[in-house]
């Protein structure tokens, strides 16, 4: 969808999978593009165009860019590839469709995702054709499926905080990501929150270009993320951090949950997340005595401070889902233990 605002410069949204959808002007001259920014009335982006966007021309316009089929003629793997015409490739694509549907259609596995948010090309045509064929379900979606089962099971539905509110914010943790390249538009609210005195926490094995940034950046050791959140959760249970009218409003199940924990997680299984006695403790102490009661708005859902207070929330980020999977090597074992509580 475009919008004519002059002669030379026309208002679009970026077709990206991405849920900022910036409005986006471009400039055009004898129907080409010459130039893409962002539009500065667009109250969250605030004309500001992500990296791999802002370069959006040079790709679209590139000389390199693939403009034709290409059907490989040599070897797998051996890179031999040659031109054809579109004809000759949908002629080729059906028929070897057609011979598989005709002996099992489940034999055909679509995969594919988003591209762009628009409903039309994401989840429309592509649907009904597969449907149609009757080949293979899948779920469509390749980063965050495990996170939003995650936090349905715990919130009922797949919500988050108002990027707008993150101002608001009196602790900020960034687990495991990385705005300043994912996620630009929410990182200036996390700095304007850090410029009117909320602490920024950065937990991730790797120093990445936001934890330079942060308060404080806690290097976990890789595969030990639910370690280190069950030991927050005894933290919070054991000094009294856990505003005890809001979990008798708005959840169930707290109190086998906190007697299963304060009965089993140990200092000791806090040691899988750092690699020396001094960090072992490094993520309950330090969170509980520099944050006690502020409002963190991605604590663990079940184990909430002060969600109740504007500004605190859970987000789920595109490898929220994942963290528990990249448990490896010598941590499995313990982390498999400590999640048996």
């Amino acid at each position: 969808m475009s919008e004519v605002v002059s002669p030379d410069i026309v208002r679009v949204a970026c077709p990206h999978d991405c849920p900022d959808t910036c409005a986006m002007l471009v400039t055009v001259e004898d129907g080409v593009a010459k130039k893409i920014h962002g539009d500065p009335e667009m109250p969250f982006t605030e004309g500001t165009l992500c990296t791999k966007v802002s370069y959006y021309l040079e790709r679209t316009y590139s000389p390199d860019r693939l403009r034709t089929p290409m059907k490989r003629v040599g070897r797998k793997g051996k890179g031999e590839f040659r031109p054809i015409t579109w004809d000759e490739a949908l002629d080729e694509i059906a028929a070897r469709l057609k011979t598989l549907a005709a002996e099992n259609p489940e034999t055909i596995l679509p995969s594919n995702y988003a591209g762009t948010m628009g409903m039309v090309q994401y989840s429309s045509m592509d649907r009904r054709f597969f449907h149609k064929l009757g080949a293979s379900l899948l779920d469509r979606t390749l980063c965050s499926t495990a996170g939003k089962h995650g936090i349905k099971a715990t919130l009922g539905g797949s919500v988050g905080t108002d990027p707008e509110r993150f101002d608001e914010a009196q602790l900020i943790i960034l687990w495991g990501a990385n705005p300043i390249v994912s996620n630009l538009h929410l990182w200036s609210r996390v700095q304007n929150a850090k410029r009117r005195g909320a602490k920024v926490i950065a937990i991730d094995p790797y120093r990445s270009l936001s934890a330079e940034k942060c308060t404080q950046h806690v290097a976990l050791l890789p595969g030990t993320d639910g370690a280190l959140a069950l030991g927050m959760m005894h933290v919070l249970m054991r000094d009294g951090l856990v505003d005890r009218d809001y979990v008798a409003r708005y959840t169930l199940g707290y109190e086998a949950l906190e007697k299963r924990v304060l009965a089993n997680i140990r200092r000791s299984g806090s040691r899988v997340c750092a690699d020396s006695p001094r960090k072992r403790w490094c993520a309950g102490a330090r969170l509980r005595h520099n944050q006690a009661g502020r409002h963190p708005p991605e604590l663990r859902h079940a184990a909430p401070c002060r969600w109740r207070h504007r500004g605190a929330h859970d987000c789920l980020s595109a490898g929220a889902g994942r963290r528990m999977a990249r448990s490896g090597g010598r941590h499995r074992a313990e982390h498999r233990r400590l999640l048996q509580v």
